[in-house]
């Protein structure tokens, strides 16, 4: 009887140290970190009004749905978007992450926050305020985002 006992035991340690599927665990804390890490990464290639850098966080096929625009569809679309504000001399954009949630399986998250955007032109100054949700995915070892989403928290101006 003792035999079994052990035997068992054995087993269930090694069931618990394995996880059940066999697969090693993931760092979740590890992984917001990284992600967190991107995103300052991002923000000073937006700083930098760096186009190429900005839109490499992106995987070929991402969706950015702007604030007051319309959906783009690519990394190329991407690019161009960037490039048709990001390069004006008065133009700020930061974004602040309040929470990046990372799934178990260590591939997927969402990172939400909110974001303020500044642009000074001969008619004045333009400020937007809004919040976030970019969703990552975890592709040969590396979080690109596949969706970027962004929302302004302005009345909507019906005139």
């Amino acid at each position: 009887m003792k035999s079994c006992s052990s035997a068992f035991l054995v087993l269930a340690f090694a069931v618990g140290s394995t996880g059940c599927g066999g697969e090693p665990t993931v760092d979740l804390q590890t992984e917001e970190e990284t992600i967190r890490t991107l995103d300052r990464q991002w923000q000073a290639a937006v700083d930098a009004k760096d186009v190429q850098a900005a839109a490499a966080f992106f995987t070929s096929d991402a969706v950015l749905m702007p604030a007051n625009g319309p959906m783009i569809v690519g990394r190329e679309g991407i690019e161009a978007w960037f490039s048709e504000w990001l390069v004006l001399p008065e133009v700020s954009n930061t974004f602040t992450p309040d929470m990046i949630e990372i799934a178990a399986s260590g591939d997927l998250a969402y990172d939400r926050g909110t974001y303020r955007f500044v642009m000074e032109t001969q008619e004045g100054r333009t400020e937007d305020v809004g919040k976030y949700v970019v969703v990552w995915k975890k592709i040969d070892g590396e979080w690109r985002a596949v969706l970027d989403i962004s929302n302004s928290d302005l009345p909507l101006a019906l005139e």
